[in-house]
């Protein structure tokens, strides 16, 4: 019993040791007096406030041609509708048509490497599982061989109030 309260004394003397002052004083000026400073507090920074606006993405092509253009960061899907098609328009090309329209997600077009077949198109919440299912669709058009040539993803955008 005497051993424990010697160990009890001892554990709580060098314990005290390394108690700290709740205050920040100068050097002989008593805690608690007026020219004390409170410690200072870790303050984390201010949380933007505001909202994630997700965007539009859009590819269009023509019918005379195998190039096809993307619209990307779009805040309406008319808007990415728009934008591709007038880059198609713009390039000198007739007959262009959207393709497929996708919001707050990723898309990629994968192409058959000898040339000959059709190209597959997949958008996903994912760049890699876009891919996956591109190249998935143009072999299931008959290609043996595909690859990826166009991937992309819409961002969304911060609005703060």
């Amino acid at each position: 019993m005497e051993v424990r309260i010697k160990f009890i004394f001892i554990f709580f003397t060098l314990w005290a040791g390394v108690a700290h002052s709740q205050t920040r004083c100068p050097t002989g000026v008593q805690a608690g007096s007026a020219q004390c400073l409170p410690d200072a507090e870790e303050v984390s920074p201010p949380r933007p406030t505001g909202e994630w606006i997700k965007t539009w993405g859009a590819i269009a092509n023509a019918v005379d041609t195998s190039k096809a253009w993307a619209s990307i960061g779009m805040m309406s899907e008319k808007d990415a509708r728009v934008d591709a098609l007038d880059q198609c328009q713009s390039a000198g090309y007739k007959g262009c048509v959207v393709i497929i329209t996708y919001r707050n997600q990723c898309v990629a077009m994968a192409s058959p490497a000898s040339g000959d077949g059709d190209s597959g198109m997949a958008s996903a919440q994912d760049i890699s599982i876009a891919k996956k299912n591109a190249i998935n669709m143009c072999k299931k058009n008959g290609s043996t061989e595909c690859s990826v040539i166009y991937s992309d993803c819409t961002k969304p955008v911060f609005r703060g109030f």
